[in-house]
């Protein structure tokens, strides 16, 4: 629960800095992805989760994995999956408030991607949340 509380500190702190969806973001991280994730993104969670076979990833540092730019468009695909419940070797209902038929329109390496708005708002956050 702290751990929520501190994702809508800082969401709440970046959004008053004009930070747009960043709020609505990490109100939808903390409440469909900490639990595995953990509150601050790290991959902590997943302790109680029945069926998880492994550590989550430390969603913090995607952009460091990739060259220092946070990976937009295999984010939204794995978004895109865990939000109808069809991401490879993953058992997991499907998360209904992450589907949209708005949608907005992202930056990727190699162009621009609309991705559903829930999705879209999480990519927001997350990216506030990168470690170099």
């Amino acid at each position: 629960m702290t751990g929520r509380f501190l994702v809508l500190c800082a969401a709440l702190a970046l959004t008053a800095c004009g930070g747009g969806h960043t709020e609505e973001g990490a109100a939808l991280f903390a409440a469909h992805c900490a639990v595995c994730h953990g509150g601050d993104a790290r991959g902590g969670g997943g302790a109680n989760v029945a069926g998880l076979g492994r550590t989550p990833a430390d969603l913090t540092v995607l952009a460091a994995q990739n060259g220092g730019d946070f990976p937009v468009a295999r984010v939204a695909w794995i978004l895109e999956a865990y939000s109808f419940g069809t991401q490879p070797r993953r058992r997991m209902a499907d998360i209904p408030p992450l589907q949209s038929k708005q949608t907005r329109r992202l930056r990727t390496g190699s162009g621009t991607m609309a991705v559903a708005q829930p999705q879209a708002a999480i990519i927001d956050w997350l990216q506030t949340v990168q470690r170099r």
